[in-house]
């Protein structure tokens, strides 16, 4: 076989990106911060609708969310200790 092998790594390197942004150096970094974080995710929350509740799978009733764990559910009257904390 007299035909050239096929070379892979032999490439030109690839230009460099341009530098894009502002140097942080500039402006006071901290203000960025604030606005990039704002208020958490309590602009998502003001604009969805209330959570509707899921039925309790033991006795049917509506659950609810209490105040002292406000992501997990809980059944007034399966769970009252939960549901008042």
């Amino acid at each position: 076989m007299t035909a050239e092998p096929a070379v892979l790594f032999d490439l030109d390197p690839a230009p460099a990106e341009p530098v894009s942004g502002v140097p942080a150096s500039r402006f006071d970094p901290a203000s960025y911060d604030a606005a990039l974080t704002g208020d958490g995710y309590g602009w998502l929350a003001a604009l969805l609708p209330a959570p509707q509740p899921p039925a309790c799978g033991g006795c049917g009733q509506p659950m609810s969310l209490p105040a002292a764990a406000p992501v997990l559910w809980a059944c007034p009257a399966c769970q009252p200790a939960e549901v008042a904390a």
